[in-house]
């Protein structure tokens, strides 16, 4: 009796742990996701002469529009004396919590 306790202990804490890391994992997998799409775009708007705003919603990993897509990215471009300043974020909701992951650069005009 008391090793079936010991033992049902002994799992409950491992699907715990389980559980905790699983979350973990996703969490990481998509901050990775969500700051190369902030990458990619950032890499577009230098190469560019684009100003202004802009948001795309519904992007998956590879920053195609989807279906149920996970990510929103939005971009803003401002004019300077000299040089732009450029902000991507992107946005996507993780256990009920938004997170976002925000990349600013500037470039020569």
């Amino acid at each position: 009796m008391v090793s079936i306790v010991l033992a049902s202990i002994a799992t409950s804490g491992i699907v715990g742990l389980y559980v905790v890391e699983t979350r973990a994992s996703g969490f990481s997998r998509h901050s990775t996701e969500a700051t190369v799409l902030a990458q990619d775009q950032l890499e577009q708007l230098r190469t560019s002469k684009v100003t202004g705003l802009a948001s795309t919603a519904g992007l998956n990993e590879h920053g195609k529009v989807v279906t149920g897509g996970l990510f929103t990215r939005a971009y803003t471009v401002t004019s300077s004396t000299g040089y732009d300043d450029m902000v991507v974020t992107v946005q996507w909701s993780e256990d009920g919590e938004a997170k976002i992951v925000t990349i600013r650069s500037r470039r020569n005009q």
